[in-house]
Order: C-alpha cells, then sequence, then structure tokens
C-alpha cells in the first residue's frame, strides 16, 4: 500500500487476511505480526515472517520463517501457507498466541 490506512483498517485487513506476510530486511520490533496473530484467534491464519524480522526470535515457533533475498524460498512459503491443513494452521497459531498473550499488554 502506498498510503496510510488507519488502525480500525488494519486490524480489519488482519482479521480478514488467510496469510501475512512480512518480508523485512532489517527492522527493529514492529507490532504488525503481533497484531495479525491477536486477530486471527477465529481463522488461525498463517504468519510468513522474515528472518531479519524483530518478531523471528519471538514468533519463529509457529511462523514460516524465510529470507527475502531468496524469491525460491518466498514462493515456496506461500504455496505452504495456501495449503496447509487447518490442524496445523491451528498449532502454529496456539504457539505464536501463547507468546503474543503471555508477553505483550493486553490486547
Amino acid at each position: 500500500l502506498d498510503q496510510s490506512v488507519s488502525f480500525e483498517q488494519q486490524v480489519a485487513l488482519s482479521f480478514l487476511a488467510d496469510v501475512a506476510m512480512i518480508t523485512s530486511l532489517r527492522e527493529g520490533m514492529s507490532h504488525t505480526a503481533f497484531e495479525y496473530i491477536a486477530c486471527q484467534s477465529k481463522k488461525h491464519g498463517v504468519l510468513i515472517l522474515s528472518e531479519f524480522a524483530g518478531a523471528a526470535q519471538a514468533l519463529g515457533s509457529g511462523a514460516i520463517m524465510v529470507n527475502p533475498f531468496n524469491t525460491d524460498d518466498m514462493a515456496a512459503a506461500i504455496d505452504t501457507a495456501l495449503v496447509m491443513s487447518a490442524r496445523e494452521r491451528e498449532e502454529r497459531h496456539g504457539r505464536m498466541l501463547e507468546y503474543v498473550t503471555k508477553f505483550t499488554a493486553s490486547f
């Protein structure tokens, strides 16, 4: 997006998305990944996360980790996310939600 979106719009998009792909090349600790997980408590959306993102260490146990410089890796991650079983989605989301609810401010 080449425009800003309000927090309400971002939350709505996070709720509706089946997959979130955060492919930062370098960052501190963006809240976007954590907000996506919090918004996905019903749908158990899949998070594809750059290994260079600040949230990688915290959410790596449930996210599909990628190197954003490797386009084949990125394509494979998208395919994996789109065909992932509901059970695996729920298990991965559960691991990440546990971290989000335990170590971040209440949502």
